[in-house]
Order: structure tokens, then sequence, then C-alpha cells
């Protein structure tokens, strides 16, 4: 029986976006471009059994891939025992949804894209004891396999990817999450443990697109509220228009995620979409808000 995980939608939503803006007609080309270009779309990977893991030989070949043309920055990041145990045993993908290999291996952390075992990441860190810190991040200048030139960019990302990896909210910090309405709309989660909240920025075209899509493909699955409303409240809008879009989602439901969405100044609300993952014997799904 197939479970869809929603913290998926979260990725895909969050980090499905090109740097240089493009147009793509459907989800579909979104990932098309996201393998050729740089769109790294970033899918909670769960550790996989031992029979499941790549071999440490295989390992040690994707780490040596690393090319010899890098960008360096400074990292300061101090992971606990089991933080970096975590990482040590492993991430890897077990479908082409899950789009990450996540490693350990000759005294380097990896990070190398599923599809294709080229490393884009290559960390260093040290040990003390049950403490590790990652100490310098160094980023492929491949221009094949990763298009980005902007290290500040690509620090970032990997912080929010190693954020959402370890489930802290400590390690990178958009400042427009302080912008007055978005804290207003996050007052209404005080209380709630476990919050992952989380700023994005993608275009109308690419947002409705890609809930279009996930309906379609998982129409059996999946209960989204809240998207025929949006579609009507954002016709006024080009399809370049760049949504703010605030992510939500309490780790210890993973079942749901919570996406509002306001215009690109963050002072007016245009749309809210609930996504719920269906029980197995609960194939309805309609246009009622999901409260």
């Amino acid at each position: 029986m197939y479970f869809y995980d929603v913290r998926k939608i979260f990725g895909i939503l969050l980090f499905s976006g090109t740097k240089k803006k493009r147009k793509p007609k459907d989800f579909a080309m979104c990932v098309a471009e996201s393998k050729r270009w740089f769109a790294p779309v970033l899918f909670i990977a769960q550790p996989l059994s031992a029979s499941s893991k790549m071999t440490p030989e295989r390992q040690i070949q994707i780490a040596e891939s690393f090319s010899s043309e890098f960008a360096e920055a400074e990292l300061d990041i101090d992971l606990n025992e089991s933080e970096f145990g975590l990482l040590g045993r492993g991430i890897f993908a077990d479908s082409m949804d899950e789009k990450w290999n996540i490693f350990v291996t000759n005294g380097f952390l990896y990070f190398a894209r599923s599809w294709s075992d080229k490393c884009i990441y290559k960390v260093s860190y040290e040990t003390n004891g049950p403490a590790t810190k990652l100490t310098k991040l160094k980023v492929t200048r491949d221009s094949f396999e990763y298009r980005s030139k902007d290290l500040i960019y690509d620090t970032n990302l990997f912080k929010k990817m190693l954020q959402m990896y370890l489930n802290r909210d400590d390690l990178y910090s958009d400042d427009r999450i302080n912008l007055p309405l978005i804290k207003k709309t996050l007052e209404k989660y005080n209380g709630q443990n476990g919050l992952t909240k989380n700023i994005g920025s993608q275009s109308k075209e690419l947002n409705l697109s890609i809930y279009a899509s996930l309906l379609k493909s998982n129409l059996n699955y999946l209960k989204v509220a809240g998207l025929e409303e949006l579609r009507t409240e954002l016709k006024k809008y080009e399809d370049e228009y760049e949504l703010l879009s605030l992510h939500i989602f309490n780790n210890q439901n993973p079942n749901s995620t919570t996406t509002y969405f306001f215009n690109q100044e963050g002072t007016k609300i245009l749309g809210k979409i609930k996504i719920v993952r269906k029980k197995p014997a609960d194939n309805r799904v309609d246009g009622s808000a999901i409260k």
C-alpha cells in the first residue's frame, strides 16, 4: 500500500524554483528542469535498512566524483551525537521522489544527487567526544551538474536542507519570517510543539502547476483544501508573479501541512491550502475546507 508523506509536498514547494526565473508549464517539466539545472527538490528521506544502503565501496566512488572545481565557505555548525549519528548511518533515496543521498566516508560528509550520484556538497568536520562541528562547506562548480555561482545562496540552501533533515530550526532563518502579517499568522500556532515553519518564493504558475499535478497523480491519497479559492484570488496576477509562501507542519503530526500564500511584500494573504494524507479507506476528495 502506498503512503504519501506530505512533508515531501512541502519540500517540492520550498525548493522547486530555479535560481534563474523560468516558466515550466507543468510539474513534470519543473522536475525535468531541476534535474538538468539547479532546482534541488528536497524531500525527507528516512534512513533505510542496512540491506538497502549503498555499499561502502559505492559511497567512496560517489565521494571521489566530487569536482576539482569548487567554492568554499566557512561553517560553524554544532551537531550532537544523535544528529551526527543519523548522518553517519546515511540517508539514502528509496525512490525517485527522494533527491539526495547523504553519507559520511573518508572523513567527510557528502550530499549527492540520487539520480546522478554526483556530489554537490562536501563538508569538513571535527569531532570532540560526542560532539561534532561542521567546519567547511565545499560546493561543486561543475556547471553541468550545478548551475549556481552564488556561494551565499549555496550555503544558505545547505543550511536549510540540513535543518530539515535534522528537525532543527536554528541553522537558517529567513528575515521574511519577521514580516508583521507573517508573524501575526504564526501567532495562531502558539503553544504547538514540534512546529516547522519556512518561507518560500515561487511564481504563481509554478505553485498552481505543482498542486494540479499532485492532485492528478495522487487523487486517492491526498485531500487538498483551498486550491480553488487560491486560483480565484490569483486570477488578477500574471503567471510570473512571485508569491511569498509560509509552509507549516507539525513534526508530531506529519500527515498534514498548511501553506499560506501572500503577495510579494507579505502584506496581504492571498490564500491558504491545507493538505492531508488520506486514510486508506477514505477515497473522497472534495473542495470543502479541512478544519
